[in-house]
């Protein structure tokens, strides 16, 4: 499900497309916006895109179109990529631990509601981080809280003191780190079809700090929290990187024919 440019949902179609991505087949793209690129990207890739109509529209409307549409192509994993909204409880309970979502930081780092696209990158350039990166996310009725799959962390604390516009380095660090999301999501999908996902329910203590009577007091309370485990070992993490390192070197290519400045966004080389 994506909005409007689609760049992870490419990502996903080049790993199964090369080979990378196994046992993996997209079904149906479900896109918000009528113009939005993402349908012609999944059309050259062979996969069909439905429509459903979000502005102006109720959202108990365009959600039982999306959930006829992911049971008419028996969907069994709904990856967000890229989806501007938020989606209802009664849809989550629909496909419960069945709907992943990428977000451009280390989360909970600048997520929540309307924390999405440069304003994620903007706030993790106005805290000064040295470290920001992508993060997986299993979806839940919370906004960017749910069990977290996995991580990738990016170094982004050369930026600070390039010598750039704000705008440019804002534009740097969003694309150093899409690099990795576009890597990060499918390894996390190619695991969950592997049937690596171990969902953990656990009690654990929430602090808080609270004031009373002018004093400040530190407080905890016991929480139930649902932790998402990848049984990944080092085997498959190896086979993985093999394989993988077929769409790297693809996604590298094109990067470079891109016109984008490769030296700042990848001073590294960004082969890892």
């Amino acid at each position: 499900m994506a909005s409007w440019r689609g760049t992870n949902a490419k990502a996903i179609f080049d790993h199964v497309r090369l080979g990378v991505l196994r046992g993996v087949e997209p079904a149906v793209l479900i896109y918000s916006d009528a113009e939005a690129p993402v349908r012609k990207i999944a059309e050259s890739y062979g996969v069909e895109a439905v429509y459903v109509p979000h502005r102006g529209v109720a959202r108990a409307k365009r959600e039982e179109e999306m959930l006829q549409t992911l049971r008419q192509y028996g969907v069994e994993l709904v990856a967000l990529a890229g989806y501007d909204y938020i989606l209802s409880a009664g849809f989550i309970e629909q496909y419960r631990w069945r709907i992943l979502n990428i977000h451009p930081s280390l989360l909970p780092f600048a997520g929540g509601k309307g924390m999405h696209g440069m304003r994620v990158h903007a706030e993790v350039y106005r805290a000064g981080v040295k470290i920001t990166g992508a993060t997986v996310h299993l979806v839940d009725e919370s906004v960017d809280g749910g069990p977290i799959l996995d991580q990738w962390p990016v170094y982004v604390g050369d930026i600070h003191a390039a010598d750039l516009p704000y705008e440019q380095k804002l534009n740097v660090l969003a694309d150093r780190v899409l690099i990795y999301e576009h890597r990060l999501y499918s390894r996390v999908i190619q695991a969950i079809a592997d049937g690596r996902l171990e969902l953990r329910v656990e009690k654990v203590k929430a602090p808080r700090v609270v004031e009373e009577g002018g004093r400040i007091k530190y407080v905890e309370e016991e929480v139930e929290r649902t932790y998402a485990v990848l049984k990944i070992d080092e085997a498959w993490v190896r086979q993985w990187r093999e394989r993988q390192r077929t769409y790297i070197e693809f996604q590298l290519k094109e990067w470079g024919e891109s016109g984008k400045p490769m030296h700042l966004i990848c001073p590294h080389g960004c082969v890892d």
